[in-house]
């Protein structure tokens, strides 16, 4: 007889409440560091104001007592996170306009340009890693991993720019309405997804490589199974949980990587805000942003566990 303990389903939804749990305590961890990095390394953030002259000392004194921050550090830190459970990031210092509604207005942006770039750093990653690791010690090989490796050395700016300038000399690019969704999101969402493609790329190479040398995969081969076969089911299948969990870092990774590539399209979004902010000293939006970088960074990893767990059963007892 088998016990409940022993049975597949209790394995994994043990496992995937521990990867919940471990997510929660990153995210707490990951709030309060910056709260109080930001706290205790900025200084008063109503100095800026003054310092540009937008706010007179006793205007400065009165954003202080708003904001909380001539209250003890512990109580302003409490008041933080009841704040953040209702979703309330408090005021910007200089609209005076919610913060999370502000991150609200730019966050569709940015999350259109990550998901692209998401998109196509997982799908030209898999075809890398494959046409890499089939056609190893061969010219298309070579290729595939000379491209995985550029995308992993070249800057995101350098991408950028460049891509930029290819396009600007097509004919007609800069004042045609046909390049205009290139130029807008096309682009942008190529120059990211190629920068995360390449570790990806390198991981199902790895795997895959190992995987094609199996016994399972000869035994294959030697009953009549199509190459196509082989790979797409016997040999990626196990090469897969590694290039998942990367793909949890990279999906992270696009979060952040919209800061340059916004930037360098001039796009709307929350890595120009952030820039904006930090520039401004505008206390407030950055530490929400920081927050949901946070946020955005343990739920990609937990999710990442979840499929893992899903393609290979063998994970459930491990993760």
């Amino acid at each position: 007889m088998v016990s409940t303990s022993d049975r597949p389903a209790p394995r994994a939804l043990a496992a995937l409440g521990g990867r919940l749990a471990t997510a929660a305590l990153t995210a707490w961890a990951a709030v309060t560091i910056t709260f109080f990095a930001l706290r205790l390394g900025t200084g008063d953030p109503t100095a800026s104001l003054l310092a540009q002259g937008l706010a007179t000392p006793a205007q400065a004194e009165a954003l202080r007592h708003e904001l909380g921050l001539d209250r003890p550090l512990l109580e302003q830190y409490f008041t933080f996170l009841s704040g953040l459970v209702r979703g309330d990031l408090g005021l910007s210092l200089y609209t005076g306009r919610p913060v999370l509604r502000i991150i609200a207005e730019q966050a569709p942006s940015t999350a259109e340009l990550a998901g692209l770039g998401l998109v196509v750093a997982v799908g030209l990653g898999l075809l890398l890693g494959i046409v890499a690791a089939w056609f190893e010690g061969r010219a298309l090989g070579r290729a595939a991993a000379g491209l995985a490796g550029l995308a992993t050395a070249l800057p995101v700016a350098f991408t950028g720019i460049l891509g930029l300038l290819l396009l600007v000399g097509l004919p007609g690019s800069v004042a045609s309405p046909v390049w205009a969704p290139i130029r807008r999101l096309a682009l942008p969402g190529l120059v990211l997804g190629y920068a995360s493609s390449g570790a990806i790329a390198r991981v199902v190479q790895a795997g895959l490589s190992e995987s094609l040398l199996r016994p399972y995969i000869l035994a294959a081969r030697a009953r009549g199974v199509r190459p196509r076969a082989r790979i797409l089911w016997h040999a990626l299948r196990p090469a897969l949980p590694p290039a998942v969990s990367l793909g949890a870092l990279e999906a992270a990774y696009l979060f952040g990587g919209t800061v340059v590539t916004e930037t360098v399209f001039s796009r709307p979004g929350l890595g120009r805000l952030l820039v904006g902010a930090i520039l401004q000293g505008d206390f407030p939006i950055a530490q929400g942003l920081v927050v949901l970088a946070a946020i955005v960074y343990t739920a990609s990893h937990f999710a990442a566990d979840a499929l893992a767990m899903t393609i290979d059963p063998r994970l459930r007892g491990q993760i």
